[in-house]
């Protein structure tokens, strides 16, 4: 499921940017051909407090959303929880990558930020033939997958918001004189904090209801628990229309409003966020790629 491939990123944004203190650091590097040692002075972010770990932050959300799912037979909250979570906890510790992207984070805040949109949208045609691939192997209409879709559109354009604030701060926090600068920067990473908290509280909101409706189709569609992550199938036949109407609504109701809090943001930091983009794909499924990756508004 897209949702989860990009759940630790999400979750990561929170804790590289909401967690941190700006704190003077120095240290002395050499230059070639120089007996001389310079001292070099700088600041690094830190984490401000103690940030729950991974583990416990994933079991908590899956929790929060597999405690209120009618679970199909013969499977149970206890065991599908756990899969969940050592699936995402084996995927997080696998990943080198945004690992050492986490440690690098105290010497640049954008620079982690740009790490996360570029992985994100260097995979973007890969995630949206996923969404067309399922719509082939399926009974749901097109119009469910375009609405999934969207969150993918929606992500992107959140993406290069969170870049354009953190750029932002990062050159307004550079301005001023040497005595002034700690001071400078950490006035203005609280003002980016104070932007930068609801857009990411909002997206958490919109990637859960997404997240629960896809978990609702996919383990009533399973055969077995082997395929509770990927069915063979998703069949609109094995779900309930009630459940599947509120999942879906409460899904579409965070979307709008996250594109909504986007739209009022991207006026003063990018405002050409809404632009029509399209991606495609070089596969079987590039018409269907196409047509989910459009931007419908």
């Amino acid at each position: 499921m897209v949702t989860s491939l990009i759940e630790y990123p999400s979750s990561a944004l929170r804790y590289a940017l909401l967690t941190v203190k700006p704190v003077p650091h120095e240290e002395f590097v050499k230059i070639r051909g120089i007996r001389t040692k310079f001292r070099r002075r700088g600041i690094r972010y830190e984490p401000e407090k103690q940030f729950v770990g991974y583990e416990d932050f994933i079991s908590f959300r899956y929790d929060q959303i597999l405690s209120r799912m009618p679970l199909p037979e013969p499977f149970t909250l206890d065991k599908v929880l756990a899969y969940f979570v050592d699936d995402a906890v084996k995927r997080f510790n696998e990943d080198k990558e945004l690992l050492e992207e986490l440690e690098n984070k105290q010497k640049s805040l954008l620079g982690f930020v740009e790490f996360i949109q570029k992985r994100f949208e260097s995979k973007l045609s890969e995630y949206y033939e996923l969404e067309a691939n399922r719509f082939l192997y399926s009974n749901l209409p097109l119009s469910f997958f375009s609405q999934t879709s969207m969150f993918l559109n929606t992500y992107q354009k959140y993406l290069r918001l969170v870049r354009r604030i953190v750029r932002r701060y990062e050159v307004l926090s550079s301005l001023g004189g040497i005595r002034d600068r700690q001071r400078t920067r950490e006035n203005q990473l609280n003002r980016m904090k104070y932007v930068m908290s609801p857009l990411i509280d909002r997206m958490d909101l919109c990637s859960i209801a997404l997240h629960a409706l896809k978990l609702y189709i996919c383990l009533w569609s399973a055969q077995s628990f082997e395929e509770i992550n990927n069915p063979r199938f998703l069949d609109i036949k094995r779900l309930d229309q009630n459940y599947l109407g509120e999942y879906t609504t409460d899904y579409m109701t965070e979307l709008k409003s996250m594109r909504r809090m986007i739209h009022d943001l991207s006026k003063e930091f990018e405002p050409e966020i809404f632009d029509k983009e399209i991606t495609s794909s070089n596969s079987e499924t590039m018409l269907l790629s196409k047509l989910l990756s459009s931007d419908l508004g």
